[in-house]
């Protein structure tokens, strides 16, 4: 992992994995598990669309790069400085192998 990569990781997030589960009346419980803590990169997205005033394009977006970790999907977390970023996508470019790229929405 070259210095370059490790010195752009300055904010520290928690990780959480979506855990679905059912309730006495057969009801959906959604409930979140800790699953570590990380350092990453965040930086803000203009949203996509956004011109076009779509709602769910209105929402903030955030671009987050960590270290490559298994367990990072659709299903996973962030909670950074207050704020809940429920992944897009998740990206493992084949030039950069130890890092992940994740498009958040930040959940309201």
């Amino acid at each position: 992992m070259s210095p370059e990569f490790s010195g752009t990781l300055r904010e520290r997030v928690t990780i959480e994995q979506r855990i679905d589960e059912r309730d006495i009346a057969a009801g959906a419980r959604l409930r979140w598990r800790y699953d570590g803590a990380a350092w990453v990169a965040v930086s803000p997205l203009v949203p996509a669309g956004l011109t076009e005033a779509e709602a769910r394009s209105a929402l903030p977006r955030w671009q987050v790069v960590m270290r490559k970790r298994e367990g990072i999907d659709l299903r996973t977390r962030f909670v950074w400085r207050g704020r809940f970023l429920t992944p897009q996508s998740v990206t493992a470019d084949p030039r950069a192998p130890g890092s992940l790229t994740i498009i958040c929405e930040e959940q309201r």
